[in-house]
């Protein structure tokens, strides 16, 4: 990993995700998670102050700049939070050991989006939910030529930060059902397609539910 990736990277998410816009954001899906939560991709901690009644947290990310401006954010929580510094492709922790996993702006991102996925389901309780917010592919296919195109640049520049990952294909393909989903616009950000919602695992499902799904 050079220089830029080491240090001006994780500096330049820590001031791109500062806004008001996105904290509004992540204050509305934080108010569903629950219990032992995993947030993947943590980052620089903006997630942190604004959970509530939640009884642990594991703080994951590969990056120990970003983690060691995190922690500076996790002050005097009511619960206790533990740093787990690697990649959610291999999560370290037992199978269905968490009732919440939550990822904000994180899969865009991530080395293999499919593979951190499946550890997703894996830690998951089987009541458990995944908790979204990302941007990804437009459904437009004029916006996402250009979204593509934005990659081949954007991903070397910004983290592996990728526009045109299909997100919602990706969620459904390792197993999860998506129980709400919306697609909220972000001001100034015409090329951003932004995904936000909560999965649950498909084998939780009762057999109703399947059916009325399809």
């Amino acid at each position: 990993m050079n220089w830029y990736q080491r240090v001006f990277v994780p500096r330049l998410l820590n001031a791109e995700m500062s806004s008001k816009e996105l904290e509004q954001i992540r204050r509305v899906v934080l108010m569903d998670a629950v219990g032992t939560v995993l947030e993947i991709g943590v980052g620089p901690g903006y997630n942190i102050p604004l959970y509530q009644n939640i009884a642990k947290l594991y703080a994951l990310d590969p990056s120990k700049e970003l983690m060691k401006i995190a922690k500076t954010r996790a002050g005097s929580r009511p619960f206790p939070i533990e740093f787990l510094n690697t990649g959610a492709e291999n999560i370290p922790l037992p199978d269905h050991s968490v009732d919440t996993v939550v990822s904000t702006w994180t899969l865009c991102s991530v080395l293999d989006p499919k593979k951190v996925l499946r550890e997703i389901q894996r830690v998951l309780q089987p009541q458990g939910h995944f908790i979204f917010v990302d941007h990804g592919a437009s459904p437009n296919l004029f916006l996402r030529v250009i979204q593509t195109g934005l990659t081949v640049i954007a991903k070397y520049l910004t983290g592996n930060c990728h526009y045109d990952r299909k997100l919602e294909e990706f969620i459904r393909e390792a197993g999860f059902h998506i129980e709400r989903i919306e697609h909220p616009r972000t001001r100034f950000k015409p090329l951003v397609y932004n995904y936000q919602g909560v999965a649950i695992p498909s084998f939780c499902m009762d057999p109703t539910d399947v059916r009325q799904s399809k």
